[in-house]
Order: structure tokens, then sequence, then C-alpha cells
């Protein structure tokens, strides 16, 4: 089973943003203390903001049990453990999680981990941050955040299971000075087990240079090395020798996460019709032949790769709940635009847009619906703008950006305006039984020349602020400070 566990640079290694939160938290109200925080007022300030993710544990002779046991964390597991003891897990998982709890116990100081579930719904890797509390009366407990990494959906699946190429995801692990010292293989289709010699399902969790003969090649070792470090992709041809056999590999190189995913591709047989090529020239035009269906071959295999990868680009540009620019394409495609505008003098306007109270639709009606509602103000939001022109992004929660090139103020306001009276006018569909009404406040700039974006950003953010403290269901322009609410 998969799993590390870390107690120096946690915030650095953590994936959920929610765990630098944490940790200042916890530092601030232990203060120093051997016994972590106490247990009344911080586990109340954390269950009062990420209760879903929040495992409460009690010790109880060589086992824990769940005294608190998130939403949804039960969702992911497929059901609440309340009352129900760690040591009903499978016994690897449970054997780790005692051993990293006990260690948090008897240390009295936070802990970091990462674990492969055995038995969950989707998930695939889970993230912990262990902290130690102790309750008025003496008894020790500990609070656990908690929260998936991966998921394993059904494209990807798909896409790995079906791929011709063999398909490797592999994770950095560092030391303490943050060196990779190796990396554990996280995925690994079926095509890509039978190009290193080892079973299906064999290669996930093994370390990534003992499983993969190739990567014993030093120079082969050192370019992965290079694309996790400089995070830039890379391409290569290489041979090695599996049961005998030469083997010649096509292998592009790109980075994930702190890792990089690896596409290979047999190239054995071009390489060997190459060489036939050169050695029966009397039998030339046959071998022309064998050259065309062999480049038919790798032009296919190079057009079904290209889509994936182009499939792979829009899902790493684009938010998944919406399909909307994520906050680093967006800001990517509008430091473009920004350039652009610099060049030619075009004026360059933005608004960003949240929605207002937003928290009452989760707590009224559940996540699923707060997730529709978000869904439904993308598409109404797409609707409005211009398409092919304005770059329309989400910047996380219920927080939306627009950036409205060659566009100056008046028109930028009329837009928003148009914006937000197609937003008051609709009801945002939930299910088929139920749809909501919701507001939305907006805050408008137009740049300045020579005003980098996170500034422009800035005075966006100023003006949204604005409308929040004066009302909500407005829009708020930079450069009007005395407008009225629309």
């Amino acid at each position: 089973m998969y799993q590390e566990v870390h107690t120096h640079n946690i915030a650095e290694r953590a994936y959920a943003p929610e765990v630098a939160d944490l940790l200042r938290r916890f530092e601030h109200s232990a203060q120093g203390e051997l016994g972590g925080a106490p247990f009344e007022d911080f586990s109340h300030e954390l269950l009062s903001f990420c209760s879903r993710d929040i495992m409460i544990m009690a010790p109880a002779e060589g086992d824990y049990v769940y005294e608190h046991f998130g939403r949804d964390i039960a969702r992911n597991v497929g059901g609440d453990r309340t009352g129900a003891r760690v040591s009903g897990m499978s016994p690897n998982v449970s054997r780790f999680t005692i051993a990293c709890y006990d260690q948090v116990l008897a240390s009295g100081k936070p802990l970091y981990s990462i674990h492969r579930a055995v038995k969950t719904v989707r998930v695939s890797l889970w993230e912990r941050l262990i902290l130690p509390t102790t309750r008025a009366d003496g008894e020790r407990r500990l609070i656990v955040f908690s929260k998936p990494m991966h998921f394993h959906e059904e494209l990807l699946t798909t896409v790995l299971d079906t791929s011709p190429a063999g398909i490797v995801a592999l994770r950095a692990v560092r030391d303490d000075e943050g060196d990779i010292a190796r990396t554990v293989i996280i995925t690994a289709n079926r095509r890509a087990a039978a190009m290193a010699g080892a079973p299906d399902g064999a290669l996930v969790d093994s370390d990534g240079r003992q499983a993969l003969p190739f990567l014993a090649d030093d120079t082969v070792w050192r370019r992965c090395l290079y694309v996790m470090e400089l995070r830039r992709g890379d391409m290569f041809e290489t041979c090695h020798v599996l049961d005998g056999r030469e083997v010649w590999l096509q292998i592009a190189l790109a980075p994930l996460g702190d890792g990089l995913v690896m596409t290979l591709t047999d190239i054995s047989e071009l390489k060997l019709a190459n060489l036939t090529l050169q050695s029966r020239a009397a039998t030339l035009a046959l071998e022309i032949g064998k050259e065309r269906a062999t480049r038919r071959a790798l032009s296919h295999e190079l057009g079904q790769r290209e889509e994936r990868e182009q499939e792979l680009r829009r899902l790493a540009e684009t938010d998944p709940l919406t399909t909307l620019l994520n906050r680093r394409s967006l800001t990517e495609k509008a430091n473009a635009e920004i350039a652009a505008a610099a060049a030619s003098g075009d004026e360059t306007s933005l608004f960003i847009i949240d929605l207002d109270h937003f928290k009452q639709v989760n707590d009224s009606h559940g996540h699923a619906a707060g997730d529709a509602v978000i869904r439904a103000f993308a598409d109404l939001l797409l609707g409005q703008m211009r398409a092919g022109q304005d770059l329309v992004g989400r910047l996380g929660g219920e927080e939306f950006a627009v950036l409205l090139p060659r566009t100056g103020a008046r028109e930028a306001r009329l837009i928003a305006e148009r914006l937000h009276a197609a937003l008051r006018r609709t009801h945002l569909p939930v299910s088929e039984t139920l749809d909501l009404q919701v507001t939305a406040s907006i805050g408008v700039s137009t740049r300045h020349p020579d005003e980098d974006f996170n500034t422009f950003v800035a005075r966006a953010d100023k003006q949204l602020y604005r409308a929040k403290n004066e009302g909500r269901d407005c829009i708020r322009s930079a450069g009007d400070e005395n407008a009225a609410a629309a």
C-alpha cells in the first residue's frame, strides 16, 4: 500500500489549501503546549467551517474510535463510521493509521500523511493532517482533516484501458531537503505493464526505477528528473533488453503534480523495418509497401496521441465543474491579451462576479444543489458574453471573472448591467423539481496604461468588495466611487 508520512514542511507538501490554514490555527491555539491544542475551543473552531472533512478520534486501548465522521468523508468511503474502530478497516490501512495516530499522541506535534485507499467508492489517494488536542479533563483527542486527492473518472479510466500506448504516472518522493529521492508509480495501464514485463496491476505502488527497466539507464532517469524539476515536457527514444529481446521505446514525458506522466510507444517494429529497408535493396518495391504501411500505422498512432493530448490539455485548462477556464489558464490567456492590447493601444476591461449568500444555498439545499447552481450560472454567464472574444473563467468557489478585450469602461459597464439584469429575471435550475433565484455582486475595472494583470484584478476586486459592502446585488465600477446600485 502506497503511503507517506511527514512532520516537516507540511504546508508545502499538501495539496488541499485548507492544510496551511489549519496548521496556523493549531499553532495559535496550542502555543507550544506538549499536549497540543485545547480540545473544546479548537474543535469548536474547526467544526464551524470544515466539519465535512474532519474526524475526531478517541484513544481506546491500542485502537481509536470515531467520535465525529465528516459528511464528505462518509460520502467518499460509502458510509458513516461514527462509533466504529480504526481496527475495523483493512489490516494494512488500520495498521498504518494507528501508527500515525500513536506517533502524534506521543510527540504532541502535527503529522501529515498520504495513503492509497483500499475499499472506498471512487478515491485513489487520501491526504490527512493529524492534530493532537487535550480535553479539559486531561483526556486526549485527535482532530484529523482528511480529504481525497485523486479520482478515477470514467473518461480517464477508459483512456488508460483502451490506449495502445503504455501510460504511467509517477509521484516524486522527496527527502527533508526537498530533493527527489525516488518515485512511486501511482497509475499504470496494462499496456505499460506488458512493456515492463510485469503482470497487470503489479506496477502500482512500486519504485519507478526498480519496476521500469528502461529507467535503470542513468540518462533516461536524469531526463525524468529534469521534467519534474523544470516543469517542461520531453520526448526521446531509448532501447533496453526485456526477456532477451531488444525493445525500442519512444517515451513522451509531461509534468503532472509533483511527478510526471509517461507515454510509452513500442517502436521496435519500426526500427526493425528501417534496418530491413537498408539491407534488402533487391526487394525495394516490397519494402516500400511495408514502409508505407508502417508510416500509416505510425500516423494513426500519432493522430490518436494528439487527440489524447488535446483532451488532457483541455482538462488541464478548464474548471471541471463548469468547463470554464480555470484560474491558471485564465491568468495566462489574460496576460497574453493584455500584452496585445499594450502593443495596439486598445482598451481592456474586466469584471469579477461573486454570487451573493451562496453559503445559504449549500446549507439549505446541500452541496449537490450548490454545484448545480454554479453550473447553471456558468451557462448563463457564457450566454451573455461575446463568443470568440471575451475570456470567461471561474476563480474558485462562487467567484467568476470575465476579461473583455478591446472594450472601454462604458461598454464594459453596459455588458455587466446586461448580465445583472439577465440573472435577476432568471431562476437557475437545480433539479427537475427545484430552481433557485440568486443574485450577484459585480466589480468592474478598465485597465490603465502600463498596468499589470495583478493590479488590474486588484482594482476590480476592490469594486466587488464595494458592491458587497453596499448591499450586494449591484454593480460597482472603478473610477465611479459614488455610483448608485445597479
